[in-house]
Order: C-alpha cells, then sequence, then structure tokens
C-alpha cells in the first residue's frame, strides 16, 4: 500500500521494505527498498501485490510443519462466533463500503490479484472449520439453568431485571427523598452498553502449545518412534505436536433478563472451611448487590458452616447493607466458619422449609461439593433454588482458575515471617532461619512468597520430592550454604515432606490429617551440623488478617457477578477469573481434583533461578524413567479441560 510522503510515514514504510526482505530471504530484489535518502524520495512506494507475493514466497520456502505451526497460530488469533466464512466476507465488503483511507488500503491489497483472494477465502475456510464455535455447540461449555430444573406448577419465564447503574441511563430517578433505590427504567432500550449478552463467552485456555517440549505443555511426550525418526527431518516433526481446540466458558455480569422478582427472593450466605482474607469482603459485595442493586429485603446469614441450617443452638443472622457496612474491616467470617456437616437432605429440608430459593456458599474444594450436592438434590425436587459457590481458598488451588481471593494477601502476609527468619539467620553464627507456610497438596504460597522475597535460599513444596539427607540432601545444601554465606533461609510448605512424618486419620473436612514436618526439619538440621536454627510458624497469621486492595477488589467483583449469576437463572455453578475476565463455571469442572504447581512450568523454573537450588532427589541409574517422567510432569487432567 501506498503511504503519504512525510517523515513518519516513510520511516514506516522502510521498515516494511526491511521486514519484507527478511521475509523474502533469498528474493530481496522484487522490492523497491533503498537506502534513507531515496526512501525519503517521493518516488519510493511498496505495492499490496509486492507485499502479497513476498509473504507467499517466504512461505513457500518453509517446512509443511511450520506452516502448519504458522496456520494454528494465525488462526488462533482469529477466533469469531460467527459460523461461515460468508460472513467474514461480507463484514469485508461492509468495511469496505464505510470508506477511509484504512478501508482503502485493505481493498486495494484485497483485489491486488483474483488468486490470492481466492487463496485467503480457502485459508479462511480452513480456520473456521477448525475453530468453529457457537452457543450450545461442541466447544461451548454448558451450565446448568432452572428453566431445565424448575417443576413448579407455573412456567418459569423470563423477567425484566430491575438492576441498574446510574451511569448507564438505566435508572429512574429517585421516587423520594427516604429511598435511596433508584430503578431500572422499563421504557429504555435494550441497546445500551450495560448488560453481558447471554451469548458472550471466554476462551477457557489462552495458551495454544507448538509441541510437547514447551513448558507448561500437557501435550504427550515424544514416544521411541517419534525420536527415531530421521535426522532431515525438522525439529517440529521430531516431537509429539499439540493440538488445540478452544472452549467457551460463559462470561459473568448482569443481564437484562433475569428470573426472580426481587421481592420473592429470600437469599441466604454461608461460609465453610477454614478462614482466609476476603470472606467479609465476599459477604459485603453479595450484600449490597442484592440490596442496592436488585432492592431485595430478605438476606439471611447461615451460622457456622452447612452445620448451622440443620443442628440446634444456630439462628440465622439477617443481613442488610447497614449491617455489613464495615465489615470488610475486620478478618475471619462474621457468619463464623466449619468443616463437616454436609447432610444434605437435611439441609435441602432446611433450605426449603424456610423459603430460601438464592444460597451462595463461600468455601474451598470440599465446600463446592457440597454445593454442588445440595444444588443436584434441588434439580431432583424440581425446586426453584439457585446454588452458586464462591471459591475460597489461600492456597490457590481451585482447577482452571487463575487466582483465588486471598492468595494474594496469604503471600504478602508471609513476607513478614520471611523477613524476620532471613533477619535472625543473617545476625547468629551460622544461623539458619526456617519458615511453615501453609499449603497442604500445593505450593502456591510458598513458590510466590519465596520469588517476592529474594532471600529465600531453599523452596520445598508437596508437589517435588526431595531427600533430606544423603549427598543430594537438603541438609547437605544447607551445610554448603553456610560454609559460602553463613547462613540459610528456607521456606517450606505444609504439605511437604510428608513421608518423612506419616500420621493416619483425618479432620471435619475429610483431608487426611498432615504431620508436623516444620520443627521435625529443624531438629534432622540440628542433628546433621553445627547451627543456630530459628524456626517461624505464620500459619494463622497469613489468612485471619484483613484483605489487602488487590483482593478486597477481587472480592468486590466476585461477590457482584455471583449475584447476578444467581438472578440470571444459573445453578451449580462457581465464579472466577479465567484470563483475566470474570466467567461462570459448573461446579464438577473445579473440585475434579486439586491444583497443583507444575514442577516442569515456567513459573517453578523462575523460583528456581531465584534460589539457586539444586535437584534434592537421587535417582539410580537404572531406575525407571517412566517412574521419574509421573514424578516430575504433572497430571494431565489438572491442566485439561474437562470435556
Amino acid at each position: 500500500a501506498e503511504f503519504p510522503h512525510n517523515t513518519k510515514h516513510v520511516h514506516i514504510q522502510h521498515f516494511v521494505c526491511l521486514l519484507v526482505n527478511a521475509m523474502m530471504m533469498m528474493k530481496p530484489t522484487t522490492t523497491t527498498c533503498s537506502s534513507s535518502s531515496s526512501v525519503s524520495s517521493s518516488s519510493s512506494s511498496l505495492s499490496s501485490s509486492s507485499l502479497l507475493r513476498s509473504s507467499k514466497s517466504f512461505f513457500g520456502k518453509t517446512s509443511s510443519s511450520t506452516q502448519k505451526s504458522f496456520s494454528k497460530s494465525a488462526s488462533f488469533k482469529s477466533f469469531s462466533s460467527s459460523s461461515s466464512s460468508s460472513g467474514r466476507r461480507r463484514r469485508r465488503r461492509q468495511r469496505s463500503s464505510r470508506g477511509g483511507e484504512g478501508q482503502d488500503v485493505v481493498v486495494r491489497a484485497a483485489q491486488s490479484s483474483k488468486d490470492n483472494e481466492d487463496e485467503d477465502d480457502d485459508y479462511e475456510t480452513e480456520e473456521e472449520e477448525q475453530y468453529e464455535w457457537e452457543v450450545g455447540g461442541p466447544n461451548d461449555v454448558p451450565i446448568p439453568h432452572l428453566m431445565n430444573i424448575y417443576k413448579g406448577e407455573k412456567p418459569l419465564k423470563p423477567l425484566q431485571t430491575s438492576f441498574c447503574a446510574p451511569h448507564s441511563k438505566t435508572c429512574l430517578p429517585r421516587h423520594n427523598k427516604t429511598t435511596t433505590r433508584r430503578y431500572f427504567r422499563s421504557d429504555k432500550k435494550s441497546n445500551v452498553k450495560f448488560f453481558v449478552d447471554p451469548g458472550d463467552r471466554v476462551v477457557l485456555h489462552s495458551l495454544a502449545f507448538a509441541t510437547s517440549l514447551s513448558p507448561d505443555s500437557t501435550c504427550e511426550l515424544p514416544t521411541e518412534a517419534d525420536e527415531g525418526m530421521s535426522s532431515s527431518s525438522s525439529s517440529y516433526e521430531n516431537t509429539s505436536s499439540c493440538t488445540f481446540t478452544p472452549q467457551w466458558v460463559v462470561r459473568a455480569g448482569p443481564r437484562e433478563k433475569v428470573y426472580f422478582a426481587p421481592e420473592e427472593v429470600h437469599a441466604a450466605i454461608v461460609t465453610c472451611g477454614g478462614l482466609c482474607p476476603g470472606i467479609n469482603d465476599v459477604i459485603r459485595s453479595i450484600v449490597g448487590t442484592l440490596e442496592e442493586g436488585y432492592g431485595v429485603s430478605k438476606i439471611s446469614g447461615i451460622r457456622y458452616g452447612f452445620s448451622g441450617f440443620w443442628e440446634e443452638g444456630f439462628e440465622n443472622i439477617e443481613l442488610s447493607k447497614k449491617a455489613v457496612r464495615k465489615a470488610h474491616k475486620q478478618g475471619g467470617s462474621i457468619l463464623g466458619s466449619a468443616r463437616g456437616g454436609g447432610d444434605v437432605d437435611k439441609i435441602v429440608d432446611s433450605i426449603l422449609r424456610q423459603g430460601i430459593n438464592m444460597l451462595f456458599v463461600i468455601g474451598g474444594n470440599g465446600s463446592h461439593a457440597g454445593a454442588n450436592a445440595i444444588s443436584a438434590e434441588c434439580a431432583r425436587r424440581g425446586s426453584l433454588v439457585s446454588v452458586v459457590g464462591v471459591p475460597k481458598t489461600i492456597d490457590n488451588d481451585i482447577l482452571l482458575l487463575d487466582k483465588t481471593f486471598g492468595f494474594d494477601t496469604a503471600v504478602e502476609e508471609a513476607q513478614k515471617a520471611i523477613q524476620a527468619a532471613t533477619i535472625e539467620a543473617q545476625s547468629a553464627l551460622r544461623g539458619v532461619g526456617v519458615v511453615k507456610l501453609m499449603g497442604r497438596q500445593s505450593g502456591f504460597i510458598s513458590m510466590y512468597a519465596t520469588l517476592a522475597s529474594g532471600d529465600v535460599d531453599i523452596c520445598l513444596i508437596p508437589e517435588v520430592d526431595f531427600d533430606v539427607h544423603g549427598e543430594n540432601g537438603v541438609i547437605e545444601h544447607v551445610k554448603d550454604l553456610l560454609d559460602e554465606q553463613g547462613h540459610c533461609v528456607l521456606v517450606i510448605a505444609e504439605g511437604a515432606g510428608q513421608e518423612f512424618v506419616k500420621v493416619s486419620g483425618t479432620d471435619a473436612g475429610g483431608n487426611p490429617l498432615l504431620g508436623d514436618i516444620g520443627p521435625w526439619l529443624c531438629k534432622e538440621i540440628k542433628k546433621e551440623t553445627k547451627c543456630d536454627v530459628k524456626y517461624i510458624d505464620p500459619t494463622y497469621m497469613v489468612r485471619g488478617c484483613v484483605a489487602n486492595a488487590h483482593d478486597a477488589i477481587m472480592c468486590n467483583v466476585l461477590g457482584q457477578n455471583a449475584v447476578h449469576g444467581a438472578f440470571a437463572g444459573f445453578t451449580g455453578i462457581t465464579i472466577g477469573y479465567v484470563n483475566t475476565h470474570c466467567v461462570y463455571l459448573p461446579i464438577p469442572m473445579i473440585i475434579e481434583k486439586e491444583r497443583l504447581v507444575d514442577p516442569k512450568g515456567r513459573m517453578w523454573h523462575r523460583m528456581l533461578t531465584s534460589t539457586g537450588q539444586p535437584d534434592f532427589k537421587e535417582y539410580e541409574d537404572d531406575e525407571d524413567e517412566d517412574a521419574f517422567k509421573e514424578n516430575n510432569i504433572p497430571d494431565k487432567e489438572i491442566f485439561e479441560p474437562v470435556r
């Protein structure tokens, strides 16, 4: 395309010329790129047809596997909800009819060659055949809706929402001075950019792997047959290729049509499991959205977990915006939290007896399993009850989600303990600072806290096996550090090294009891070397505190969208961030198993670069390589979407 002849566009043109020359590799003479002096002249130009021909010459020199790789990456960038290539051609014609300099460039490039246009159309068709998507299609993750569950006498019909926001001009003025609530304008047209369209989707996995050797890849490793291929083949062909099939999940947010009348709603909130920074922020957000956003007046807080539904001695707390105004200023849960109590029949009986038709469950994997069972039982009875979960865990071990609330605060609070251990270690003769952090099955807190600190020498997590004794063991590395720098700082997750401190039994939530690895490791270090060990256990300090700013914002967003999801008629869902967007996911997808740190992933590699620690596991030469791979490569099911 020809550019206007001014200084800015001349530089752009020269850059394009150089880029095309590089792409053409062995055919630089087919373009008109000259020196800087001649480029600045008005006669220098580059036609769109030259660009197209140049790019095709370049791709003609690449291997078939490389072309496939380029094809995948290009088609990944062109996701569209359109189900046919005619839609794209139609939009292209519409763009050309609007006029404008940018559109003229596109038109000239598209019309430069009839053959090129035909090939482009074929390429677009191939893309859409590979990544075709539609609402309700095979790649669209379904979530339960009350329309398919409710068995009442009157059919469930969508209603006009009462939710509005003044800035979007969707609200009526206040009725009088005593009323602060604004109501949705029923006369407002539906084209206001305020409500989320039911067809909006978010891609579940944003990273497409080229080969099985890519870090974090979930593809199968190359087989012996692959490794024995001819050496003349490209490196791409000698590794197992990765296929990428995107899955789409429902975007969270307010809907224009809802399935509950606010005056008929009785909402309930329950917090289960251990404490976590931000619980009260979520409660406050849910209550505020119900009352101020939709006009719900009956909101109950269930005391001390699921047991509060049916055990004697517990009375509900009446919640209102006024009652929770300052709840976010204190840690813990204003409702109380507990494990166990998951008698589903008794819980559902209590829900129906109290007339509760919206239930918000704030909890981790176990609590979500309970929420899923409650939703299924309500569905079996044909009841009009929406059950929505809000993931709560400082361990950050929920599948598919970017992050859970409370995790950032826990990592930040852990810095205080690591800093204290560092000061103690550096101030003592051959000082060793040991910090035990939370992480029953996943070591995200320990890994991120180590990266954030920069002072940690050793980090031990449940996902990576290690030897304590022996030539390659942890204690031997501690000795080396003491000899080299005079001190050592070690961070260990509570679930790491459980083979050394085995105990039997489970807690009230059904989780296996953990042995106390921290004191045991300190004792072993003291036995093996002359040193001064300082042990710090901030377990309850990192979870019983107020959420930081980042988590507080996340809690507000999650609470609001949980209410929007319930009013939209969804049930058996959870709310969370996927690829930085808030989405609704069916609960079974996230409770299949815990999310774990990937020992072959980039984040763990970054942590190893920070600490400089070696591999603390010694393998025999004749040990089965499959066992090594099994222990060091994450389970595919942890990262792959549930189909």
